[in-house]
């Protein structure tokens, strides 16, 4: 009898810890200060044209993540753009293009351990939510944007310290246009 209640408790907790984290990819992996030269690791090659200091390279799921793409909890409708600045990871923007799930909310907790609580009267109804906390000088903003039976929900991981350099070349475009 104590073997098979501790059979049952070790597959509980195995459940347990497989529904937290269903997909198997290198989000943890995409925070800013990262060089170019750490994401090869995880196959991705940030490389372009030399014009300017800032990079941008857009990525999609399927390239960081592996295991069955037909698994309904693959988080495949993910976009990521990733902005560097030199050879340093400064910004990560992630957009999930099905509406219908939270995976950024998972992703945010699980991958990079951020403590979001979401707002039960503002899930109740129906109401956007936006969320925002800073962790080691990196500032998280998570934002599920709703109206009627529509949601967008986006994650962004910004580098504070290396932003303003982001925002003046930005204003710099905006400028010569």
């Amino acid at each position: 009898m104590i073997k098979k209640i501790y059979i049952f408790i070790i597959l509980f907790f195995v459940g347990l810890t497989t529904q937290t984290k269903a997909y198997d990819c290198h989000f943890d992996k995409l925070k800013p200060g990262v060089t170019k030269k750490a994401l090869e690791e995880i196959n991705i090659f940030a490389y372009g044209p030399d014009t300017s200091d800032i990079f941008t390279k857009q990525l999609y799921v399927e390239e960081i993540c592996k295991g069955d793409k037909g698994d309904p909890e693959d988080p495949h409708s993910i976009s990521i753009m990733l902005v560097f600045l030199k050879d340093k990871l400064i910004k990560v923007n992630y957009i999930n293009h099905i509406p219908e799930s939270t995976i950024l909310f998972q992703i945010a907790k699980n991958d990079y351990k951020i403590n979001f609580e979401r707002n039960k009267a503002s899930i109740e109804k129906k109401q956007s939510e936006f969320y925002s906390t800073t962790v080691n000088n990196n500032s998280y903003f998570y934002v599920l944007l709703k109206q009627g039976n529509r949601q967008e929900e986006y994650l962004e991981i910004v580098s504070d310290k290396d932003i303003s350099k982001f925002e003046e070349f930005l204003l710099k475009i905006e400028e010569a246009q």
